[in-house]
């Protein structure tokens, strides 16, 4: 009789809990809120990184919160890219 070992499970993947990059559908010239996703696409770093850029004050904090939600401002974003 045959065993055999399988690295499969029937129960679904742990997820890191950290937010990937996506580029955003507006403009930066436009009026509006980045995600978090959207900054990090946009500043090409990662969740780690930029979190831990914003406590350093290398990064901008938040422009404000939906519920517990940052946003960043596009405009916050632009004048930080042209610093």
């Amino acid at each position: 009789m045959a065993i055999i070992f399988s690295n499969e499970s029937n129960s679904p993947k742990k997820k890191s809990g950290h937010t990937k990059p996506k580029a955003p559908t507006i403009s930066l010239d436009q009026e509006g809120r980045l995600r978090v996703a959207h900054v990090l696409a946009i500043l090409g770093v990662s969740h780690a990184t930029f979190y831990a850029g914003i406590k350093k004050k290398r990064y901008p904090k938040p422009s404000g919160y939906d519920g517990k939600l940052p946003y960043w401002s596009t405009s916050a974003i632009k004048a930080f890219l042209n610093a």
